[in-house]
This record gives structure tokens, C-alpha cells and sequence, in this order.
């Protein structure tokens, strides 16, 4: 874990520890999980349930990279915004082209 953010309103504030009953941001454990969890030092917690959400995508664009050649780095970071907000998807057209379509 390279950062923990506290989730505030309009923005997202750096801190050491997270006070109780606050959800935070982790930067950098996507690489070492895999699929939703819970991270907790009490040995004694639940998993947190898998929202599931049943909404359409309202809004579609097609995402380029400036330099071909940051297309590798292009895919990797779709691949993290697809694993880490259920609302978004992400796939590539038949044509290669890659859509981000997101509901909110």
C-alpha cells in the first residue's frame, strides 16, 4: 500500500490511520488483490458484501493514448478503473477501438 486517502465529499485527503466506521482509499493493493475484499487488522471482521449495481451506462466515450506506444500502459490503467468502480466498464470494439462507459 503505497497511500491511504480518506474518502471526504469533493475530495480525497492523505492520512496515517483511518478513524473508525470511515471507508478509505488504498493506492496501490489492486495489485495484489484480485476481486472485491476487506483489508482489517481486527481478526474477528466480516467480508463487506459486493454492492451490486443495476444500472445502464449513460454516458460512452473512446479513450486513445497520445503516443501509441503507451497503449500497454492505456489497457492497464482501463483494466484498474473496470476492478476498482462497478459502475464503469470498459472493453474494446471490434474495430480495437477502447470505450469507457460509465453510469454516474
Amino acid at each position: 500500500i503505497h497511500i491511504t486517502l480518506l474518502i471526504l465529499v469533493l475530495f480525497l485527503e492523505p492520512i496515517e490511520n483511518v478513524p473508525f466506521v470511515n471507508i478509505c482509499v488504498l493506492v496501490g493493493v489492486d495489485q495484489s488483490i484480485v476481486k472485491p475484499g476487506t483489508i482489517t487488522t481486527y481478526k474477528d471482521a466480516h467480508n463487506m458484501r459486493v454492492m451490486i449495481f443495476s444500472v445502464s451506462p449513460v454516458g460512452r466515450v473512446v479513450v486513445v493514448p497520445l503516443h501509441p506506444s503507451d497503449l500497454p500502459k492505456l489497457v492497464e490503467v482501463l483494466k484498474r478503473l473496470a476492478k476498482s468502480d462497478p459502475k464503469v466498464q470498459c472493453h474494446i470494439e471490434e474495430s480495437g477501438v477502447h470505450i469507457v462507459a460509465g453510469a454516474g
